[in-house]
């Protein structure tokens, strides 16, 4: 299946739905490439969530993907869950070495457990939550208000007020061994769906 530039925004209903072989034949025609988010927002959130995380820790990272008309007619149906793109995704060597101290092991010996129990609408406050309850051993400083305004910059930053555009999920599995297997495992994946692009935000802590 050839490339063609296009967005997964646009739902096509005359584009056939891709085979096994040509979804297979996408990881090998697929460039991943790691991009820096420079805004002072991103760094500002990592930053509190590993104070409050201090056991465990905040991983951040981003990533341009080239335009594929298997990856179109998934991401459009919102469906990239249901042909285990993300297991697959997370153990590409970009993603490996941007998130490496994740320690991603291949293939995963886990699955991802992936649900749409999340939103662009609702990651500001979710975020906001996950600050003022806190981790472990340590609490937000700052009061609620602030923790909200800390998340609407980082949403800000990442999409603007883009939030249809954006399909989210998230997972509470221990998928590698960074992950502290306790009650503070989280990790959201953001699809941008206009720009072709993929981020994930990891947290863990423990009280051992």
């Amino acid at each position: 299946m050839s490339w063609r530039s296009g967005l997964m925004l646009i739902l096509n209903r005359d584009q056939y739905r891709p085979s096994e072989e040509e979804i297979e034949e996408m990881w090998d025609e697929l460039d991943v490439v790691s991009v820096p988010f420079k805004d002072p927002a991103i760094n500002v959130m990592l930053e509190e969530l590993r104070k409050v995380h201090l056991n465990g820790g905040a991983e951040f990272a981003g990533f341009q993907l080239s335009p594929h008309l298997v990856l179109e007619w998934f991401g459009s149906r919102n469906l990239l869950n249901e042909i285990n793109f993300f297991e697959q995704f997370v153990t590409l060597p970009p993603v490996m070495e941007s998130l490496s101290a994740l320690e991603i092991e291949t293939p995963l010996t886990t699955s991802l457990d992936l649900t749409e129990d999340t939103s662009a609408f609702t990651l500001d406050g979710e975020l906001a939550e996950i600050l003022v309850l806190g981790g472990a051993y340590e609490k937000f400083k700052g009061t609620a208000k602030q923790a909200k305004t800390l998340g609407t910059k980082f949403c800000d930053a990442l999409f603007q007020d883009r939030y249809d555009e954006i399909q989210m999920y998230i997972t509470q599995e221990p998928w590698t061994e960074w992950f502290a297997d306790v009650a503070w495992d989280v990790t959201w994946f953001g699809v941008d769906k206009r720009n072709y692009q993929i981020w994930l935000l990891c947290i863990t802590d423990t009280d051992y």
